[in-house]
């Protein structure tokens, strides 16, 4: 009696290690989300709800923290690629407050 409840144990420990190895090693989600960062590189705040004034690949004017008068830049879903969805996200997800988007820019700048 004692020996088929030892084997029953021992499979389900086995039972659990395997699931547990299975989730633990499972490759990244295809579909996860991914941060893009988009340098503001306008001049004046009421630019910063207007998606052609951020850049991917040109850094902001002025060093990120040197103030508080505009954003410096804005992090985004992997999804948002393109200017234009960019304009669109910016007005979803801030409105259309230039100090909602300044406020809420993980890091400021001098203008």
């Amino acid at each position: 009696m004692l020996k088929k409840i030892n084997i029953g144990l021992v499979a389900l420990v086995l039972g659990f290690g395997l699931t547990f190895l299975n989730s633990a090693f499972k490759s990244a989600d295809k579909n996860a989300r991914f941060t893009r960062q988009w340098n503001f590189i306008g001049t004046t705040l009421s630019e910063d709800l207007d998606g052609t004034k951020y850049s991917q690949s040109v850094s902001p004017p002025t060093a990120c923290d040197s103030g508080s008068d505009l954003p410096c830049y804005l992090n985004t879903p992997d999804n948002i690629d393109t200017q234009a969805k960019l304009t669109v996200y910016i007005h979803d997800t801030y409105g259309t407050s230039e100090e909602n988007v300044r406020d809420m820019a993980p890091k400021q700048r001098a203008d």
